[in-house]
């Protein structure tokens, strides 16, 4: 098991003031910190190795298309994929939309997704519905659980199956390789948002078998602006090119273009280079510490998180009833909407999310709240930091109810 006190000291923003109080970060699930080899590295990048890669034959260019390709390297085997399997976009929502504006889809074709989406994974779908496009919603249960039966009994002409691998309201971590599995029976491809688990598990595409896979570096240590989207080898050829440019050519004449092949085809122009290059020092860092380290963790300052927080009077719990959730907590103060909660909070240095937290039908329709607090950790978060999380809710719901 690491040291997260030894580990804290790698994040030079978490020895900030905020409000004149040592600085609690809880808006994990949103963006997550960055350890010093992230920061440093970014600035070695533009002090060592800055160039244009692929394009020019000069040195400079040379050790940057090494920095890049090792980058996506790292990438691919941190998630056991292969690197040509591997493309660089600015974030999740990129990529969830690079497969929706790519993938043919003809009139009369069914797309799946959950109440669980985050909009990045629900907007992409329901703008096909203009194009003759069905759209399926699963619901979730009591539990926020999604309702497997509607993955058993897909509609017809079910073109692709999307779905998030962990919840950033609920913390519901779904049952992918189930999911996956009965979506591959019906003949569908699968799209996996996996941006709020990548970070904080294990995540094997082979052992999952999905067909598409999205996430984003900002919320695992690396720069804001990169994101990854896994495509599974076979699947690669039936997708168009999402954008045309530089870059994913081989050759162009005017009545003749030949295509490069994946990845590139599907990165045109100047890439994040520094960004890849960041989120591979990520990476690194991950691998240093270990994911089922980092995952076991977690698991016991959830425990702790929700056991302290159900000892406070007066707040509605919004999310941890499923079998397995991360390590996330919505939560609500009635009399206080969510906002007034998080600006409250921030007075005593204390950073958490609130609002929709863009899955407005999942908290409005199925949790039928107004938005919500959100709280969400990371492996250099504590048990202290909980403990006076906890306290300054205890004291704003005794304020607020006498």
């Amino acid at each position: 098991m690491f040291d997260p006190y030894k580990v804290r000291e790698d994040f030079p923003i978490l020895g900030r003031k905020i409000n004149g109080h040592n600085l609690i970060y809880f808006d994990n699930a949103a963006t997550t910190q960055k350890p010093n080899k992230v920061i440093e590295g970014i600035s070695y990048f533009y002090r060592e190795l800055n160039a244009n890669p692929l394009r020019s034959v000069h040195s400079l260019a040379q050790n940057a298309t090494k920095a890049y390709n090792e980058a996506r390297e790292k990438i691919a085997k941190f998630i056991n994929a292969e690197p040509e399997e591997i493309i660089f976009v600015r974030n999740a929502t990129e990529a969830i939309n690079l497969v929706s504006f790519s993938l043919p889809f003809r009139k009369g074709d069914s797309v799946v997704t959950t109440y669980l989406e985050h909009h990045s994974n629900l907007l992409p779908w329901l703008r096909l519905k203009k194009n003759g496009i069905n759209v399926k919603m699963v619901d979730i249960d009591e539990n926020y659980e999604l309702k497997m039966d509607d993955f058993e009994h897909l509609p017809r002409n079910t073109k692709l199956v999307t779905f998030t691998h962990a919840s950033n309201v609920t913390g519901t971590i779904t049952n992918a390789k189930k999911i996956i599995k009965l979506a591959h029976e019906a003949r569908s491809l699968t799209l996996v948002d996996a941006a709020q688990s990548v970070p904080h598990m294990k995540v094997d595409v082979k052992e999952l078998d999905c067909d598409f896979l999205a996430f984003s570096g900002h919320k695992m240590l690396g720069p804001l602006g990169i994101g990854v989207l896994y495509i599974k080898k076979d699947v690669q050829r039936q997708l168009s090119t999402f954008m045309e440019g530089g870059e994913m050519i081989q050759s162009v004449e005017i009545n003749k273009i030949i295509y490069a092949e994946p990845p590139l085809l599907f990165e045109a122009g100047t890439q994040n280079i520094e960004g890849a290059y960041g989120l591979g020092l990520a990476v690194d860092y991950l691998n240093s510490i270990g994911m089922k380290n980092i995952e076991r963790y977690e698991e016991k300052l959830t425990k702790y998180l929700y056991q302290k927080a159900k000892e406070i009077n007066g707040i509605e719990i919004l999310s941890g009833k499923s079998k397995q959730f991360g390590p996330i907590l919505s939560f609500n103060i009635p009399g206080l909407h969510s906002h007034d909660v998080a600006f409250l909070l921030d007075k005593k240095g204390i950073e958490i999310r609130s609002g929709f937290h863009c899955a407005q039908p999942l908290i409005e329709d199925k949790l039928k709240a107004n938005g919500a607090a959100r709280a969400s950790l990371y492996l250099y978060n504590t048990k202290e930091e909980i403990d006076a999380f906890t306290a300054e809710l205890k004291e704003i719901t005794k304020h607020l109810h006498g």
